[in-house]
């Protein structure tokens, strides 16, 4: 299957390594918005017979194309997503899938009017230990409490504190550590537990308007959860889910990478089954097998669970005073 890439940022490489080991993805072409950079992307991958994009219309408009992950900007998800589910285009889109819930349901609508698969690329629910864990997650009694954790201090906070803009915390690429960091917990505790009744949210704002951290409270009917988020701050970065007869343990919730039952009792019980560096290729296996099946939509990363997390990041956004121009529009 022919994939290209839009974006040439480190997840990119990540995923190109991961679909090494993938026997249905064939890297056919790198979409950048310098030929330089988009052949300094595939010579590094010993890709150098694929092509070179530099514009999404040349993308849509090369017939041998079957598939496009996006890694652009998330401010561009939704227009790149769009124009390619218009010409036939399958599109795997990087997390966050767009910026606000109103751009997501309109690529939503795009993919079903063209009968193409729209599927968010959250890894973390198509790792071999999301399953597990949904599996142990009885063993856990009664469920009272989640409480998700995400906090990684950021590289380019130095260069923000520096005088630099780094896109990462700039509202007009749709970024901040909420949709960055914060999502992985939240996606998890959707897919878990569902939507929450309601949704608060305080956070630490930085001068250009987006959140550097923060905390969102989502009440259930007989629960809560909480998410604590950073990129201005280090943390351990482990997240408990709480029942009336144990707790989960999950080490870097965003890969799953160790998880343990701790009973009541104090007796521990390992979960985890054996961790895959590259944990990208579980995800682009799904979306290949998706395709294949001839359906429109993941059975796992659905449209509905991508819509849910949208909404609770807007609540929050809206709570937090975070505005991105493409809520504007």
């Amino acid at each position: 299957m022919n994939f290209v890439i839009v974006g040439t940022n480190f997840i990119s490489d990540t995923l190109v390594n991961a679909a090494n080991s993938v026997s249905e993805f064939t890297l056919y072409g790198v979409c950048s918005r310098k030929v330089s950079s988009g052949e300094a992307f595939l010579a590094k991958h010993n890709q150098s017979h694929a092509k070179v994009f530099t514009d999404i219309a040349q993308v849509c408009a090369d017939k041998r194309v079957d598939a496009v992950y996006i890694a652009s900007p998330n401010s561009l998800h939704m227009n790149y997503a769009i124009a390619c589910l218009k010409a036939k285009k399958h599109v795997l889109g990087e997390k966050p899938s767009a910026a606000n819930s109103a751009e997501l349901a309109k690529i939503i609508d795009v993919a079903k009017q063209n009968q193409c698969l729209y599927m968010e690329a959250m890894m973390t629910t198509l790792l071999p230990n999301f399953a597990r864990l949904k599996l142990a997650i009885q063993k856990i009694g009664k469920p009272r409490k989640y409480i998700g954790q995400f906090s990684q201090y950021s590289s380019r906070y130095d260069k923000y504190k520096n005088g630099e803009q780094p896109n990462t915390f700039l509202p007009e690429f749709a970024n901040g550590a909420l949709v960055d960091l914060g999502i992985y917990p939240l996606y998890i505790l959707i897919a878990l537990w569902g939507a929450p009744n309601s949704v608060q949210a305080s956070g630490v704002l930085l001068d250009t308007g987006v959140d550097g951290a923060g905390d969102i409270l989502l009440n259930y009917d007989t629960k809560q959860a909480v998410i604590s988020y950073s990129k201005i701050s280090q943390g351990d970065n482990v997240t408990e889910i709480q029942g009336e007869k144990g707790r989960i343990r999950i080490e870097a919730v965003s890969l799953l990478k160790n998880m343990t039952f701790i009973a009541n009792d104090g007796s521990v019980e390992n979960l985890s089954s054996e961790f895959d560096e590259h944990y990208m290729r579980y995800e682009i296996a799904h979306f290949i097998a998706t395709i294949n099946s001839a359906s429109n939509e993941s059975t796992v990363n659905t449209h509905a669970l991508s819509q849910h997390v949208m909404s609770v990041l807007d609540e929050a956004r809206l709570q937090l005073g975070v505005v991105y121009p493409n809520d504007l529009v």
